[in-house]
């Protein structure tokens, strides 16, 4: 079975805006935004439908002091 290691906290994400070099911040799957229920959906559903390729979990980031959004793929590892 595999498991995003941001959802699961296995590691922190740490990375720059590329708009004004601020540290980003992770929010949440992507998922989780598509309507108020999506958040209750096994990850195996909503990873089918999602468009990305296997074992990839999409996350949304924002940076705290310009407000650039982005979503970034990180790749899932076995549990």
């Amino acid at each position: 079975m595999y498991i995003c290691p941001i959802c699961n906290g296995l590691y922190d994400y740490v990375k720059n805006c590329p708009s004004c070099g601020a540290q980003m911040q992770i929010l949440d799957r992507v998922e989780n935004y598509y309507d108020s229920y999506s958040g209750e959906l096994p990850y195996e559903l909503t990873d089918i439908n999602d468009g990305d390729p296997p074992n990839i979990c999409r996350h949304i980031t924002v940076c705290t002091k310009c407000g650039y959004r982005t979503t970034i793929g990180i790749t899932n590892v076995l549990k």
